[in-house]
């Protein structure tokens, strides 16, 4: 069982809050929990504004006051961080222990998890005594710094069971994983046949622990750490398992990177924010061609017209 700590910021005015959230940062850098996580989703209404709907492109200033939560599993710590950001910020922020949700479970990875099976593969920490199920194929997963992708949310379990379903049908040679946390999803393509693997990150840690599963797993994948992807080739297949305003701001490029009649999975939102979204896809010349859900999160499909 893990807990979560989110941190919010009750300031009169956004300016305020900004201020507040970045004293806090440093707060937290300076009591050695770097491990926060920013921008979680907790209570705030997540609705684009009509020119982010319109254009695709989300203003991120509008997220820049979003609570900050830390992970732990044992409750007792998370009640002493707590207090001690109280004595120094008093009625400055409002925090609250909870049991991980899964808006925060979107942004995060769950320390200790133990194995997840789908039609293909039999996904395990590394160095798991487990022995692997007939017909299956083994996946080892170091999950360190933070790396989302284990197969514990169900984001993870839907574009898993949609790049399966449909590898025999689309044979893609090249896949780019935005955002590839542990590089699960590259490695899942790698024993399916692909040729070319590519993802990126946003921190040097989450690059080195994808390259690392790779490894592990036995490819090489060109990852780099970029906020949007900047690579020089097209893609026959892009994954993205990311917030909503990301996916907006990023639809372009990856249309731009994508292979014609190349397919695109997304992830990492809920039914109401669907949409939106397609609605943006359309626009840079994408066409739905599939929707699945679980547990409430979507995965949706697309191809280049």
């Amino acid at each position: 069982m893990a807990f979560e700590l989110v941190i919010s910021f009750v300031g009169a005015d956004a300016l305020e809050r900004r201020a507040t959230k970045s004293r806090l940062i440093d707060f937290l850098e300076s009591a050695g929990r770097s491990d926060y996580v920013e921008g979680v989703l907790d209570g705030v209404e997540n609705v684009l504004t009509e020119s982010e709907a319109l254009t695709g492109l989300a203003d991120d200033s509008r997220f820049e006051d979003l609570p900050v939560a830390l992970f732990d599993n044992e409750k007792v710590s998370l009640e002493r961080l707590a207090a001690a950001i109280f004595a120094e910020f008093g009625g400055e922020v409002r925090a609250v222990i909870d049991y991980v949700t899964d808006e925060s479970w979107q942004l995060c990875w769950m320390p200790e998890f133990d194995e997840f099976r789908t039609s293909r593969f039999f996904v395990v920490p590394i160095g798991s005594p487990r022995p692997t199920p007939d017909g299956l194929t083994r996946i080892e997963i170091n999950a360190v710094g933070g790396a989302f992708g284990t197969g514990q949310h169900a984001t993870t379990r839907a574009i898993m069971r949609e790049l399966e379903s449909r590898w025999d049908v689309w044979k893609p040679g090249s896949v780019l994983d935005v955002g590839t946390g542990t590089g699960i999803f590259l490695i899942a393509a790698g024993h399916l046949g692909a040729r070319t693997l590519a993802g990126t990150e946003i921190s040097d840690e989450l690059v080195t622990t994808a390259i690392e599963n790779l490894e592990i797993a036995g490819f090489r994948g060109d990852i780099l750490c970029q906020d949007r992807p900047g690579f020089a080739q097209v893609f026959d297949l892009f994954i993205a398992n990311i917030l909503v305003p990301v996916l907006h701001d990023l639809l372009p490029d990856l249309a731009r990177l994508l292979a014609s009649r190349g397919h695109l999975i997304l992830a990492g939102f809920i039914t109401k924010e669907r949409v939106p979204l397609m609605e943006a896809a359309k626009q840079v010349g994408l066409v739905v061609t599939g929707i699945s859900d679980d547990s409430g999160w979507e995965c949706v499909v697309l191809e280049k017209a």
